[in-house]
C-alpha cells in the first residue's frame, strides 16, 4: 500500500477552476480528493490539485481538466474499496506508471485511464447537418458517403461524415501496452479504461473493438501485436458525467465510477485466464449482462439492431425508470442568472 507517512498540514485551495461549479458536484471532489489523499505524496498532492485538476486556474484547459476529472474518479474507485493493495501512480514498466493498480482476490489490477478530446465531434454534432456514422470501418463508406451527399444536396440538405475516433483508440491501446507488463507477469491483468460521452458515442467506441475490422476482431485493421499487452478495455460515460455538468441537471454521484455507465471488453488475445477477467468484473458495477438479456424487436437485421443495442437499452429501460445515468436529449441551456452563478464560481 501506498500511502504517505507525512503529516501533513490542512491544504488551503480557493477553487477558480470555471468547469467546478460551486454545488454538490465540487463537494464532489473534495471527497475524492480526501479520499485518495492519503495513498499520495505531499508533492503529488500537490500536483494533482494545481497541475491536473487546475483547480486554482481560472482558464484552464477543458480537455486537459476532463482527463484529470476521469482518471481522478476512476483511482478514487480503486482506493476507496480496495485499499490495501492500492498504488497511485505505479511505475510497473519503470520509468513509465499507469493511473492506479490495485489487488483483488490474488490478482494485481494495472489500469490506465484515456480520455478522448471531443471538440471536433461536437463541432459536427452542432452544425445543424444530417450525420451519417458508421459501427466498425467500412471500405465503401467513403463512396457510400459521397453517394448519400449528393442524395441530400438535390433535396437541400447537408450530409456530413461523422467523426470515427478508432484510430485514436488504437493510439490508446499502443500506448497503454507500453505501460503494462507482458503476459510473463502471470499475476497482473491489465486494464485500459476509456472514458466516452453519450450512448451512441459508446456505441461507436465499442464498435471500434467489435465491429467491422475492429481491434478486437480478428480482422482489425491494426497489427495486434502492438497492443497484445492490454487484457481488458472498459468503455465508460465518464466524459458524458464530467462534461458541462451546471447543464445536466438529471445526474448525480458525478465522482462514482460505480454510478456510471461502463461496458467491459475482454481481449481475445489475452493469455491470462478467465478467473482474471472475471475478478476484475465483480470490482466495477457493468452493464454488459443486462445487454445480453436486453432484447431488441424489429425488421431490421439482427446484426444492425445489436448495434443500437446500448442505446436502445438506456432508453427503453434506463431512462424509463428514471435511472438518469445519462442526461436524457441535449444538455439544458442555463437561465441568465444561472449563467451569471457560473461565471463567478
Amino acid at each position: 500500500m501506498h500511502k504517505n507517512p507525512e503529516v501533513r498540514e490542512p491544504l488551503s485551495v480557493t477553487v477558480c477552476n470555471p468547469y467546478i461549479p460551486a454545488n454538490e458536484y465540487r463537494q464532489g471532489v473534495a471527497e475524492a480528493l480526501e479520499c485518495i489523499g492519503p495513498f499520495l505524496t505531499k508533492s503529488d498532492f500537490e500536483a494533482l490539485i494545481q497541475k491536473k485538476l487546475r483547480l486554482e486556474d481560472p482558464k484552464p484547459s477543458e480537455k486537459q481538466y476532463l482527463q484529470a476529472a476521469v482518471e481522478l474518479t476512476v483511482c478514487t474507485h480503486y482506493a476507496r474499496f480496495f485499499p490495501e493493495g492500492f498504488v497511485y501512480e505505479d511505475e510497473v514498466v519503470p520509468p513509465r506508471d499507469v493511473d492506479c493498480s490495485f489487488k483483488s482476490e490474488g490478482y494485481k489490477f494495472n489500469v490506465e485511464v484515456k480520455c478522448a478530446d471531443y471538440t471536433l465531434k461536437q463541432q459536427i454534432d452542432e452544425s445543424g447537418a444530417f450525420i451519417m456514422r458508421a459501427v466498425g470501418r467500412m471500405d465503401d463508406y467513403g463512396d457510400a458517403a459521397t453517394m448519400l451527399q449528393e442524395v441530400f444536396a438535390s433535396g437541400g440538405n447537408e450530409l456530413v461524415k461523422g467523426l470515427h475516433m478508432d484510430n485514436k483508440l488504437k493510439a490508446y491501446l499502443m500506448d497503454a501496452h507500453g505501460k503494462f507488463p507482458d503476459a510473463s507477469r502471470e499475476g497482473e491483468y491489465n486494464v485500459l479504461v476509456v472514458g466516452c460521452d453519450d450512448p451512441v458515442d459508446i456505441m461507436q467506441w465499442e464498435g471500434y473493438l467489435t465491429g467491422s475490422q475492429g481491434l478486437f476482431t480478428n480482422q482489425s485493421y491494426a497489427s495486434v501485436d502492438e497492443y497484445s499487452n492490454v487484457d481488458m478495455v472498459v468503455l465508460t460515460n465518464l466524459y458524458h458525467r464530467h462534461k458541462a455538468v451546471e447543464k445536466k441537471d438529471k445526474l448525480t454521484a458525478h465522482w462514482w465510477f460505480g454510478e456510471s455507465f461502463s461496458l467491459l471488453y475482454a481481449n481475445p488475445r489475452s493469455t491470462k485466464p478467465e478467473s482474471m477477467a472475471l475478478a476484475f468484473a465483480k470490482t466495477l458495477r457493468s452493464y454488459n449482462k443486462d445487454l445480453v438479456q436486453h432484447r431488441m424487436e424489429g425488421d431490421a437485421p439482427e446484426l444492425d439492431l445489436q448495434s443500437l443495442a446500448i442505446p436502445h437499452f438506456v432508453g427503453t429501460v434506463l431512462m424509463a425508470n428514471q435511472r438518469y445515468l445519462f442526461q436524457p436529449g441535449k444538455p439544458r441551456e442555463l437561465k441568465p442568472d444561472e449563467e451569471a452563478v457560473h461565471a463567478e464560481t
